[in-house]
């Protein structure tokens, strides 16, 4: 048994070096050289290959991450949260574990990205779970990877669907949850009555086009706090317009019907149902998802270890808190698996 771990960690920048140094142009052209060189010997050290899995019908792209050297390695499974695709800040935790010895796999979910489905850009748990245990399975058979060590890995909203997932399929061996989002009613209550009536005239329109084979009546899956959008928080603007990557084609919308999918979505009743290992990384500024639900839900439970960190929502790809974050989960994973 793994007994409950709260950490408490505020990371403080280094102090600056009051040196001054003049550097040739031939020193730094080999520092660049030197750094080039790094580079290229990390990249050996895992390779990328382009898959896909399919889930009624439909495909689901993603990239699978094999280590060099490493026979039969665990796997994580990764996806992300609400309305984002697999390019959003996960590749960096992906080329991480993959530098140290395990194997990954990250998928779009229907509907998203390199993944098939109309609309785009419909959210729905349920269809996003299914995706989730199709992953599972494709992973089981691959004979790259120990289809009987698998972590499930995921973030905010996704960090939701991994509760449930390890609740309910035996072949999760241990997950991995990033702020996660345990109840929509929770979330709900902070919106206030205007968003509320705003959101069920937005789904009334959106219903009305489907019914009548008009286009979708998209709205802003993140927005400032004066605009309209599920994730109108303080932070929500700045912090999801940093995953984007600035080459997307990604677009800030999605089918407003998706709201009656997730209004009743609470990962939370699972929680007493898991009977595996987990981690549960959570932060104090959350102003998205809150850490008081996550330390309520979990207290007493000496199989998930939590790790608490003194930053926002979206901090967490990034930076020493990336650092931090990483170094724990892989301590983790290693007594899991070992």
């Amino acid at each position: 048994m793994v007994k409950k771990t709260k950490v408490k960690t505020k990371v403080k920048a280094a102090p600056k070096a009051n040196v001054n140094v003049k550097s040739k142009p031939a020193a730094k052209s080999k520092v660049k050289s030197k750094n080039a060189a790094i580079k290229a010997a990390e990249q050996k050290k895992f390779i990328i290959k382009k898959v896909s899995f399919i889930v009624e019908g439909l495909k689901c792209g993603g990239r699978l991450y094999i280590p060099s050297g490493v026979k039969r390695p665990p796997i994580v499974i990764m996806a992300h949260g609400f309305g984002a695709e697999m390019t959003f800040g996960i590749p960096a935790y992906a080329e991480k574990y993959a530098k140290n010895g395990f194997a990954v796999l990250t998928f779009d979910y229907r509907y998203f990205g390199e993944s098939e489905g109309e609309p785009r850009h419909y959210i729905s748990p349920k269809a996003q779970l299914k995706d989730w245990n199709s992953a599972i399975e494709f992973v089981r058979g691959l004979k790259e990877v120990d289809g009987g060590r698998i972590c499930i890995w995921g973030c905010s909203f996704s960090g939701g669907h991994v509760i449930v997932l390890a609740a309910r399929n035996s072949n999760v061996k241990t997950f991995i949850s990033h702020v996660p989002l345990l109840d929509s009613l929770d979330f709900l209550k902070k919106d206030g009555f205007v968003k509320t009536m705003k959101m069920n005239a937005a789904i009334a329109r959106d219903i009305f086009n489907s019914v009548t084979g008009r286009p979708p009546y998209n709205i802003a899956v993140y927005g400032r706090p004066e605009e309209f959008a599920v994730l109108n928080a303080a932070e929500s603007y700045e912090g999801y317009s940093s995953m984007v990557p600035e080459n997307s084609d990604w677009k800030n919308e999605f089918p407003a019907r998706s709201a009656l999918t997730f209004v009743w979505y609470r990962p939370i009743k699972y929680i007493h149902e898991l009977r595996c290992r987990g981690m549960v990384v959570y932060v104090e500024y959350d102003s998205v998802t809150g850490p008081e639900l996550v330390e309520k839900a979990f207290v007493n439970m000496q199989d998930i270890e939590l790790l608490k960190l003194q930053c926002g929502h979206f901090k967490l790809f990034e930076g020493e808190y990336f650092k931090k974050t990483t170094a724990e989960e892989f301590r983790f994973l290693k007594n899991v698996f070992k």
